[in-house]
């Protein structure tokens, strides 16, 4: 295969998930942009403040977490960068998002599999709480 055609295939696939990526992440920037200018983001903040803050992270970051399981892990990702968040507090809400990401079509898939959907989420959901506890007390 020459150079010109796996550069051409290669950027055509580039472009492709740069498009893919961007319908998701794009809307999940608007939004928290939109919650923010309405005074919503800081409402949920206070409310979600306490809890979040277990984990060493603002009560805005639960949305990234709500953003992965409703939509998709992108769509988290984008609510995170629209956050703006320390590179601490971004890597503990990704660590959330790589492990409860999509909890709950996943558990739907797990429970269709024979598995046992109620025990699968909760591992998960306690996987998730153990690494971010660590994650909190570990890092700087």
């Amino acid at each position: 295969m020459d150079l010109a055609a796996s550069v051409k295939r290669g950027t055509g696939a580039g472009l492709r998930v740069l498009w893919e990526l961007g319908k998701v992440i794009v809307p999940a920037m608007v939004a928290i942009n939109v919650l923010e200018q309405s005074g919503w983001l800081t409402r949920l903040s206070d409310w979600l403040g306490p809890l979040m803050g277990i984990f060493g992270l603002p009560g805005e970051a639960a949305l990234a977490l709500v953003s992965a399981n409703v939509a998709s892990i992108y769509a988290g990702l984008g609510v995170v960068v629209a956050l703006g968040l320390s590179a601490k507090e971004t890597t503990i809400v990704a660590a959330m998002m790589m492990i409860n990401h999509a909890a709950i079509s996943e558990t739907a898939l797990v429970a269709k599999a024979g598995a046992r959907a109620g025990w699968v989420l909760a591992a998960r959901t306690a996987a998730m709480v153990v690494v971010a506890l660590l994650l909190n007390w570990l890092l700087p």
